[in-house]
């Protein structure tokens, strides 16, 4: 009574009793961890699975338009991670709250898992609207974002779940987020490797849709709440529309996805009238044979003919060509001089196969001196000592983008290192020929010029509007009178830096062509 006036209570809390304790650490979610421990580390693992497979699977259906470049993966994972994040942030406050059921937030996963099927026209739209670098974050935001989002929730729900006391939580934190991360693991190699060679796009994210709404139905078990028969339903629903988004259109003759490619060949009728096969990566033209006659459709492989036709030192003998495709221009060097010894590295074998089931290309399965090697052209070009008289770079990550591991200086000496003395490289760049859209080309030449003694450029089409992406042929070589004569020839004043295997920011200058627009 002295020592606390009247009407206060004494601070000093009453000694908890054994009943107490067990009531404040039993789990918040009033399950017996013991029982369900098991369907919280699967959903742990599921979650961390379903968000890789949706970002693999999903960045193909985004190539056709933005490519697989540094700058749609820069897109894309940077939404992953902001989505998984802000679910992160969003799933903590949920479970603590208690009235959000995890199935409930899993069935909303995978109702928005196929936002990419059902909104696909969406990245052309953006392009167009906004440009290459915003186009693809808002791209990526609304593929991405909302499924991975509600599947970011999963750990603090199930880190609640599976608390028995306080002294627990941080192993229960870690060992759920180690399970997400190991399903991360799986989804990313089994996609990768195994997936998506084996089914159509559509199909994998309709399957990867079904089995979210699984782990919707396997959480109202583990954790209650949500309606379990929703879960059926939604499954059925994705599944049908994954399906339906695998027939293909009727010009297209074949389909499949690779490691390295989403690739079609189709028949259509070309800009001369002519009907032409052609094969299609990632949404670029890689390919185009004219059907009666088996030759080259594209404009610069007609002008790289004439070129060669007119060196002073006669046609190549022997020639590499970095890039195949459907190989139709070395099919086109073979018919043009049929002793001519030809390599071409290609590093998709998938489209070698298609090559040759359906272009000329299969008339010369088994020409001894018509060689084709899967590799990356860099590291071929190290590991062989033969020399050619005509080294043609033809490779192209996606529409206009030349990969940059091709155009550097240290990949021209390269080149130079491989030629014979009258040998000279040829390269096709696709490029505006005016406007800031040229900068990457103004460095190209600027490289070349580091390297090569002459250096000659030739448009392909002298009609074309120099304001449109276009084709360009560049000349590199040793000596001016083994190279074709002037023609048609360009007058460039290269400009900037050169590029360098430490720094070749392709990708960020290549963007500001498809901002501004490609024109054809």
């Amino acid at each position: 009574l002295l020592r606390y006036p009247p009407g206060v209570i004494d601070p000093t809390p009453e000694p908890e009793t054994p009943r107490d304790r067990s009531e404040a650490d039993a789990p918040p979610s009033g399950i017996a961890p013991a029982r369900h421990r098991s369907a919280l580390r699967a959903l742990a693992f599921g979650s961390g699975f379903a968000v890789m497979v949706l970002e693999i699977a999903g960045a193909r259906l985004m190539a056709p338009v933005f490519g697989l470049s540094a700058v749609p993966w820069t897109a894309i994972i940077g939404v992953i991670l902001a989505a998984l994040a802000w679910g992160s942030h969003l799933g903590g406050r949920w479970a603590d709250d208690g009235r959000i059921p995890l199935s409930s937030i899993l069935l909303a996963a995978a109702a928005t898992s196929i936002i990419p099927l059902v909104a696909a026209p969406l990245p052309y739209r953006a392009l167009g609207l906004l440009g290459f670098i915003p186009g693809a974050l808002v791209s990526a935001l609304v593929f991405f974002a909302p499924p991975v989002l509600a599947l970011g929730t999963v750990v603090p729900y199930l880190v609640k779940a599976d608390t028995e006391s306080m002294a627990t939580v941080g192993r229960k934190a870690g060992d759920m987020s180690a399970l997400a991360t190991a399903g991360s693991i799986a989804g990313t190699f089994l996609t990768g490797f195994v997936f998506l060679p084996l089914v159509s796009l559509p199909l994998l994210l309709g399957v990867t849709g079904a089995f979210i709404a699984g782990l919707a139905a396997l959480a109202a078990f583990a954790l209650g709440g949500g309606p379990r028969g929703a879960a059926a339903g939604t499954a059925m629903v994705v599944l049908i529309i994954g399906a339906a988004g695998t027939r293909e259109p009727a010009d297209v003759l074949h389909h499949e996805e690779t490691h390295y490619a989403s690739i079609t060949v189709r028949e259509r009728t070309w800009e001369d009238g002519r009907e032409v096969r052609e094969l299609r990566q990632n949404g670029g033209s890689s390919s185009a044979e004219y059907i009666d006659t088996g030759l080259p459709a594209h404009d610069y492989a007609r002008r790289a003919g004439i070129l060669l036709a007119a060196a002073p030192v006669g046609p190549p003998r022997s020639a590499l060509v970095l890039g195949g495709a459907a190989l139709s221009l070395p099919v086109a060097f073979r018919r043009w001089r049929p002793d001519m010894r030809i390599d071409v590295v290609e590093v998709d074998p998938a489209v070698t196969r298609l090559a040759a089931e359906y272009f000329a290309y299969g008339a010369y399965v088994d020409d001894p001196e018509f060689r084709i090697h899967h590799q990356d052209a860099r590291y071929f070009l190290g590991t062989t000592e033969d020399r050619w008289d005509l080294v043609f770079m033809d490779v192209f990550d996606h529409l206009a983008t030349v990969p940059w591991p091709m155009i550097t200086e240290e990949a021209l000496r390269t080149y130079r290192a491989h030629l014979t003395e009258r040998g000279f490289v040829m390269m096709n760049i696709l490029t505006p020929l005016e406007g800031p859209g040229r900068e990457l080309f103004d460095r190209i030449v600027r490289t070349a010029e580091s390297v090569f003694p002459e250096v000659r450029v030739y448009r392909v089409d002298p009609e074309t509007d120099p304001g449109v992406t276009q084709n360009v042929l560049l000349v590199l070589g040793e000596d001016a009178e083994h190279l074709p004569p002037d023609g048609e020839r360009l007058a460039v004043v290269p400009d900037g830096p050169i590029l360098t295997d430490d720094h070749a920011p392709v990708e960020y200058l290549q963007a500001r062509v498809l901002a501004r627009g490609l024109g054809w």
